[in-house]
């Protein structure tokens, strides 16, 4: 499930790349606490692979979304609605609010979700987890 054979220095590269202060090990625990904070918060509805429940609920397998981490961010604290397509002009929440979630776990959360389904890791602050509540 977890991807830690990633190799060391691809690792580095992503941390260096995204300018994070944050050592290879750091990057590691946080996947590692990201893990346990999804499967308590998020696995349910995204399933253990991540591909979520068919047509309930949407898939972490998209590189597009894996990338923006303002929308990560976004979708944890506030969740996702969208509109219902009725012409009443209603909407459909897609995903609740995981608000309650502390900065570091939304940081973790984020550190998997990328890891496992993403193209690396994205290394996500928690001031900018902070600036987003």
């Amino acid at each position: 499930m977890l991807k830690f054979a990633k190799q060391s220095l691809s690792l580095a590269f992503v941390c260096i790349g995204l300018q994070a202060t944050a050592s290879e090990q750091d990057i590691r625990n946080q996947i590692a606490l990201g893990a346990l904070a999804y499967v308590d918060n998020c696995r349910q509805c995204h399933q253990v692979d991540g591909y979520g429940e068919e047509k309930l609920y949407p898939s972490l397998h998209d590189p597009q979304l894996m990338a923006d981490k303002a929308l990560l961010i976004r979708t944890i604290l506030h969740g996702r609605i969208v509109s219902s397509g009725n012409t009443d002009g209603s909407t459909k929440r897609l995903m609740p609010s995981l608000a309650f979630l502390t900065d570091e776990e939304i940081v973790a959360i984020i550190a998997f979700i990328s890891n496992s389904w993403g193209d690396g890791v994205l290394v996500v602050s928690e001031q900018e987890v902070r600036d987003a509540r």
